[in-house]
């Protein structure tokens, strides 16, 4: 290792052509050479560190006493990250050993699975050290690591590639380095521990290139002592950050400015929130077009502009912010009144965790604003994450707009995968309710087939069909250990697989793939979506502390006449097979199938083995398919989703299969005659006025007093726009008597005797506690209930 003078004065941007400033201790300087999967990065790491991150109390030397490391990371932290470690020579090396390996120090790549000592990797060395560098002076440390490595990964399930990320449509690289001191002498209790969990010794490292794993190690007896040398970096030791390795600019997200040629609006709230001490909580903020006066009047010149992009805007620092959804609608009616927000149902942009919080469209597609048929109507939906339970904490949190009057080419969609709707609310995770069940097992995968009937140019009359995915990402939550998302072609190949294949939560609750984007779906393609859980005794749900299984493909032209996303109930197909409970549907059936199975923990939740197969290369992160191949032969004899959960509820053979819509929904409903279904005048006030108790909650639902006076006029003229039938709306006077006394209306008139009919019921029902009075009372609940349910099983 070469020392050089007091200052720290290491000249090294002018041997690289790119650089990056990751933050305030750590730059990046590289060169690409050779673009492609031959191609190599020659990289340097430099660290400007205080001094007493280093300094030993006897007054050691920090050039000799530290390790520094860097890698590339999935989502933003260790779980998941391809690494090296660096170690300076041993103090009691002897200084006439002309060993390079040992004079330069040593070099470890190693990859992490925890929030713990990395492992070594076992398929041999692909970071290479090419020199190290070190000075200090009387406050402060600079060491810089130079090293090589191919582009393409070769150790699947231990190294990631260096992936094209030039486009600004695509994810920047995650990146983390970490830093610390070294104690020579290391802690034996600390090693024998590291045995005792299984860490590898040196003689599991495998060899290629000449390297070999006893000999890096140098003088030190072992992994687990060194692990033990390695003194942990704590939460001053490290930093993360994002970098684009390639295209023209090296800035982590280029489109941070708005652009001067677009125009944005921003969709915040009026004031500041203040988040209540639980867990978890939602909160909902509403915007019309005529919020903003200059886009209005922009509209009236151009009729519709485009969206372009999305910045999203966290105002919390305390990290509580789980996710932002942003829905909208282009109802004319629906969006004409912001307090009818929850029915905005269209997912535009969802934002988790960790994500990178500028995003750009496309220059090919754009999502229509104002106009006759573009958005008019938004909703922000917030997601607070608070473990602690901490309280006194306000956020101001929205979603910026980018839009121009230069309308694109094609207009964007947003398809989603997995159980999107959760239709698996309420059913474990993972373990079996049989009884006498006492089989111990690692996990549980859950798979989602959407079949090649959801694709099909000639369903549409285009037998040219076709779309291009621009952006996928990958969404579990916190028990999540691994998903995959397999593309397969019209011949039933797989033709492409996005993965995370360690999930980290911490970092948050989406991965978003960049292997092989963009990429095209044709006609008679199909999804295998996977999701593998780890802990017992969760459950399927929207909380914090639930799960999800889902993918969000963004793609364009948007297929305008049905949804992309897979269905679960295809009543076409269910007509013509002339039977509403099949399990196999016919050719035409877009219908989501299901399967669930216990994995072992011999299987590690399906990853590629630590053989050879783990070995093997990996093109452009593209994986061998033929781990996949083996798990996925039976997915078209799966049962469909639906009819496998009434089939649960029918049979009663699985306490699984208690839903949680089974506490209202089972109340016996008895229909009722729609003649009064053309009540325009109805309102929750029987004299029209609005209800004084706006913000009241209605008890044991979501909605408040405001948004169902704003609802019941479209509730009796146009139900279908609140996804009801004309059956299941009962008469406006039952609503009025239910819900108008605590909404703070005016008392009803006792004018027609109905009041005096109805009051033995409601004296009733006042005694036991209940709101409803009556069956249309009961429709009403049961009404409220599927509208609660539309809008929370969306992905949280």
């Amino acid at each position: 290792m070469r020392q050089v003078n007091e200052h720290g004065d290491i000249s090294i941007s002018s041997r690289y052509q790119r650089s990056s400033e990751i933050s305030d201790e750590v730059s990046l300087y590289w060169t690409i050479r050779e673009h492609g999967k031959a191609g190599t990065i020659d990289l340097a790491v430099s660290y400007r560190l205080p001094r007493q991150q280093f300094q030993e109390d006897d007054g050691g030397d920090p050039t000799s006493d530290f390790w520094l490391g860097f890698g590339l990371t999935p989502q933003g932290g260790m779980v998941g990250a391809d690494m090296f470690l660096y170690l300076p020579p041993p103090p009691e090396k002897d200084e006439g050993d002309t060993d390079s390996n040992k004079a330069d120090g040593i070099l470890l790549d190693a990859h992490g699975v925890a929030y713990s000592f990395p492992q070594v990797d076992r398929c041999g060395q692909d970071w290479q050290l090419v020199n190290c560098t070190a000075s200090s002076t009387a406050t402060a440390f600079h060491g810089v690591v130079e090293v090589t490595r191919a582009l393409q990964s070769h150790d699947v399930n231990e190294d990631l590639p260096f992936l094209d990320d030039s486009s600004d449509i695509l994810n920047p690289t995650r990146v983390i380095a970490a830093w610390g001191q070294i104690d020579w002498n290391g802690n034996q209790e600390e090693a024998n521990g590291r045995r005792r969990l299984g860490h590898q010794k040196p003689s599991t490292v495998g060899t290629r290139d000449g390297y070999d794993g006893d000999d890096v190690i140098g003088r030190t007896s072992g992994l687990d002592d060194l692990a033990s040398m390695l003194v942990p970096h704590g939460p001053s030791g490290r930093i993360s950050g994002s970098v684009r390795f390639f295209g023209d600019s090296s800035t982590a997200d280029p489109a941070d400015e708005n652009p001067a040629s677009e125009k944005f609006i921003d969709l915040l709230p009026p004031k500041s929130f203040s988040i209540p001490g639980v867990e978890t909580t939602y909160k909902n903020y509403c915007f019309t077009l005529d919020d903003f006066q200059d886009l209005a009047e922009l509209l009236e010149e151009h009729d519709q502009v485009h969206i372009t992009g999305f910045r999203d805007i966290v105002g919390n620092d305390a990290g509580l912010v789980h996710h932002m959804d942003l829905h909208g609608t282009t109802n004319e009616i629906l969006g004409g009144d912001k307090r009818l927000c929850r029915t905005y149902l269209d997912l535009i942009h969802p934002w988790e965790a960790g994500s990178p919080r500028h995003f750009n469209l496309p220059s090919e597609a754009g999502i229509p604003l104002g106009g006759a048929d573009g958005y008019r109507a938004f909703r922000v939906e917030v997601h607070y994450h608070n473990p602690k339970r901490q309280s006194g904490l306000i956020d101001r949190s929205g979603v910026r707009l980018y839009y121009t009057v230069s309308k694109r080419a094609n207009e964007a969609g947003l398809m989603l995968l997995g159980d999107y709707e959760l239709k698996l609310r309420g059913t474990y995770t993972v373990g079996s309710a049989r009884k006498n069940s006492t089989e111990e097992v690692a996990g549980m995968r859950h798979s989602f087939y959407c079949p090649p009937s959801c694709f099909r140019g000639p369903r549409d009359g285009n037998t040219t069909w076709g779309i291009t995915v621009f952006r996928e990402v990958l969404h579990m939550h916190s028990t999540g250990q691994r998903m995959t998302n397999i593309h397969l072609n019209s011949e039933g190949s797989i033709h492409r697989v996005s993965e995370a294949n360690r999930f980290d939560f911490s970092q948050g609750a989406g991965v978003s793939s960049r292997a092989n984007m963009p990429y095209r779906i044709e006609s008679n393609d199909s999804f295998l979506s996977t999701c593998y859980f780890s802990q017992k005794g969760n459950f399927f749900g929207s909380g914090s502390s639930e799960e999800m299984c889902q993918a969000f493909l963004w793609y364009y032209p948007k297929q305008s006449d049905r949804s992309m996303s897979c269905g679960y109930v295809d009543a076409t197909a269910r007509r013509r097979s002339g039977n509403a409970t099949i399990v196999s549907l016919d050719a035409f059936g877009c219908e989501m199938r299901y399967d669930r199975s216990e994995v072992s923990v011999e299987a590690d939740f399906d990853r590629l083995d630590g053989t050879g197969e783990q070995c093997q290369d990996a093109v452009f992160s593209t994986r061998s398919t033929d781990k996949y191949s083996v798990l996925d032969l039976n997915f078209r004899a799966w049962p469909s989703l639906v009819s496998l959960l009434q089939s649960w509820k029918k049979t009663n053979k699985s306490k699984e299969a208690s839903m949680d819509d089974t506490n209202s929904s089972k109340v016996p409903i008895n229909e009722v005659k729609n003649s009064h279904i053309k009540n325009e005048n109805c309102t929750l006030c029987w004299d029209g006025s609005r209800p004084t108790k706006s913000d009241r909650a209605i008890p044991g639902f979501s909605w408040t007093c405001d948004e169902l006076d704003a609802a019941m006029p479209i509730l009796f003229t146009r139900p279908e726009l609140l996804f009801l039938s004309p059956r299941d709306v009962a008469p406006c006077r039952k609503y009025q008597e239910s819900f108008g006394k605590m909404c703070g209306c005016a008392a009803l008139p006792d004018d027609d005797g109905i009041l005096s009919r109805w009051r033995p019921g409601i004296a009733a029902v006042t005694n036991s506690g209940r709101f409803v009075a009556s069956v249309g009372m009961l429709l009403f609940a049961l009404i409220l209930f599927v509208l609660y349910r539309c809008v929370i099983a969306r992905r949280r």
